[in-house]
């Protein structure tokens, strides 16, 4: 992910860097940060995943069917926190 800064303009009009081109009608998400927050270029991945939850971006897993079983875990390889 990649921050910009986005102006604007006395009309409200947000204004995009000059070496950011889009294509005609394309659509953006944009995440709008407070002042403490727009100090850094980088969003920690937990705000990015509490983003991405809300947003129900990835709702359609919810209705994916379960593709793995207990049999495909490879011996010492389980997961301390999902033991039965």
């Amino acid at each position: 992910m990649k921050a910009l800064e986005i102006k604007v303009e006395e009309n409200g009009a947000l204004k995009l860097p000059s070496d950011v081109h889009l294509p005609l009608h394309a659509r953006l998400a944009i995440l709008v940060l407070g002042p403490s927050e727009s100090n850094s270029d980088e969003v920690s991945s937990e705000f990015i995943s509490a983003l991405a939850e809300q947003s129900g971006t990835f709702d359609f897993l919810k209705e994916e069917p379960e593709i793995y079983s207990d049999r495909d875990i490879l011996p010492g390889r389980e997961n301390p926190r999902f033991r039965k």
